[in-house]
């Protein structure tokens, strides 16, 4: 009888040891495919940005504040998340808004929040997502939001004029 109970123990130990195996093996599978997933998340918004600046994509037309809320529906960002709801104001207004411009148009969008600070709330689910947004101050500017697939403006008048940027060849 102890020989039957030993192979049952044995067993159990051999089935525990399989499945920690597998635990480990499913975690670093999850590891990488977050990498991956996050890879392709920036890889599309530079692809994206790519073709905006080499003229195969048309940039989005910005609507102007007023347009871009009045053009809503009353339930606009109803259950979505705050930086998701975000995303996709910037993404329909086209262009750069301050922190108080994408607050203001959340919230005219019906989007719910239970802080008592919304402003801050919003910072920082904009602030977790530095795939999705950039913060970019200007000179005389208190600074705006904007997607990280637009392409970058520099937009310095107190810059001298640079001659043209010599082309690139490939070396072989």
């Amino acid at each position: 009888m102890e020989s039957g109970e030993s192979v049952f123990q044995l067993a159990l130990k051999e089935a525990n040891e399989q499945l920690s195996q597998v635990d480990v093996e499913y975690d670093v599978l999850n590891s990488k495919l977050k990498d991956v997933t996050d890879k392709k998340t920036i890889l599309l918004s530079t692809r994206l940005a790519l073709q905006i600046q080499v003229g195969e994509v048309a940039p989005p037309e910005p609507l102007s504040f007023a347009q871009a809320i009045s053009a809503r529906s009353k339930n606009h960002f109803k259950g979505m998340g705050m930086a998701a709801a975000a995303r996709k104001h910037l993404a329909e207004v086209g262009h750069a808004q301050t922190h108080a411009q994408v607050l203001e148009a959340l919230l005219k969008g019906n989007f719910k929040t239970q802080s008592k600070h919304p402003s801050g709330s919003l910072r920082t689910a904009m602030q977790k997502r530095p795939d999705w947004f950039r913060w970019v101050k200007r000179p005389a500017d208190r600074g705006r939001w904007e997607l990280v697939e637009w392409p970058i403006h520099d937009e310095n008048p107190m810059a001298p004029p640079t001659a043209a940027a010599p082309s690139l060849a490939l070396v072989q």
